[in-house]
């Protein structure tokens, strides 16, 4: 992801979230958001990111619904 297509609003954003960065080794960005902020992720971020929940009911073997979710991760499009 580069952060020179980004606009101000967009990086502070970012910014605020670098606790929930994940490690270099992995594919996500950031994974462990609460599912509360969510709505301002797709608000912000539109069509710029991939979002998995995580930490609900699994019906599908590495995916759960949104609906159970208590976290998401963020990961590139």
């Amino acid at each position: 992801m580069s952060v020179n297509y980004l606009t101000d609003n967009q990086k502070t954003i970012l910014e605020n979230f670098t606790r929930y960065r994940s490690p270099v080794h992995e594919v996500s960005l950031f994974k462990g958001i609460d599912i509360q902020y969510l709505k301002l992720f797709k608000k912000h971020f539109k069509g710029r990111f991939i979002y998995r929940p995580r930490g609900g009911r699994y019906y599908i073997q590495n995916n759960c619904t949104m609906e159970d979710a208590k976290t998401f991760a963020v990961y590139t499009r």
